[in-house]
């Protein structure tokens, strides 16, 4: 009974070791399925790891560029505040020079003025020119009463 006894529980064990090994080898598939699922998941969680940083870079990169275009819009706006003042200075001298061209254009044209002064200097010399005239004539008129005079007198003394 002894060697039957162990022969049926060979046999048994035998039996119980194809049912665990059956049974490992269906965790073994089991784990085997669950790595490679797991080994598919840390493929993708590495791709989004990667796109996270990608974007983060980019986060980093857009935020500068706001802030350098926020930068350069407040000096854009500091310009156009100037120019704008300077373009209000610069309507109220065109106008200024406007209304002096205006009152300008009213009065006398200056060539017209530079004739007129021409025609003066003219008029002047013609004057100064006929004074002297008058003045040698009334010289020789003189010298012709003194000569008569002087006639007068030795004509009558004689």
């Amino acid at each position: 009974m002894g060697d039957v006894l162990h022969y049926i529980d060979f046999h048994q064990l035998q039996i119980e070791n194809k049912q665990y090994v059956a049974s490992i080898e269906e965790r073994n598939d089991e784990l085997l399925q669950v790595k490679l699922v797991t080994g598919k998941t840390i493929q993708v969680l590495n791709e989004y790891k990667k796109k996270l940083t990608e974007k983060l870079e980019e986060e980093a990169w857009l935020k500068s560029e706001v802030s350098g275009k926020r930068t350069l819009l407040s000096k854009l706006d500091k310009e156009e505040d100037r120019v704008e003042k300077e373009l209000r200075v610069e309507k109220r001298t065109r106008n200024k020079l406007r209304q002096q061209i205006e009152e300008a254009q009213a009065m006398p044209n200056i060539e017209d003025y530079i004739q007129q002064k021409k025609e003066m200097y003219e008029l002047t010399s013609t004057i100064n020119n006929w004074k002297k005239k008058v003045e040698i004539v009334e010289m020789a008129a003189r010298n012709a009463k003194s000569t008569a005079r002087k006639m007068k007198l030795t004509a009558s003394l004689r």
